[in-house]
């Protein structure tokens, strides 16, 4: 299963889930993370130390389209990256402040979820890559941190 990327609990780091190899821990606290798709399949890089000046060019004045609240005690909140290949789909899930009691399964409030789906190519058999990519990186404002979804372009404009 190569369609899962799991956020570090100390929220500086995705790894890439696949059977095939072991731990792919990306760091997020530097550049950043880049997700795209290659075939059928999701592929994460971190933005090398040559690509960032156009990674931020790419970013300029463009507003995350999600970000994550990772200054406040995230022990009670979860996010999740997964990718739906026959639909070419990313879901970026996060979910906070909810706490779960032992008495039977509870249904979370839609007022603690978050979701958004990125489609990455039209269909699964169109290209190789997706024209588009995912940045994902954690990023601190003052004494806030968060961690930032940005929506790029992958060639430039």
């Amino acid at each position: 299963m190569r369609n899962s990327l799991l956020i570090t609990s100390d929220l500086n780091a995705v790894i890439l889930v696949d059977t095939l190899q072991g731990d792919q821990r990306l760091v997020i606290s530097r550049r950043g993370v880049l997700l795209n798709v290659l075939g059928t399949e999701i592929c994460a890089s971190e933005v090398p130390t040559n690509m960032e000046s156009f990674v931020n060019t790419s970013i300029g004045t463009k507003k995350a389209f999600y970000e994550f609240d990772a200054s406040t005690d995230t022990s009670k909140s979860q996010l999740c990256i997964t990718y739906n290949d026959v639909n070419n789909v990313v879901f970026i899930i996060g979910v906070t402040d909810v706490v779960v009691g032992f008495s039977g399964p509870t249904e979370v409030p839609q007022s603690k979820v978050k979701t958004f789906a990125v489609k990455m190519k039209n269909s699964p058999n169109t290209g190789l890559a997706s024209p588009n990519v995912i940045l994902v990186r954690l990023e601190t404002v003052g004494a806030k941190k968060f961690i930032r979804f940005y929506h790029l372009a992958a060639t430039p404009i």
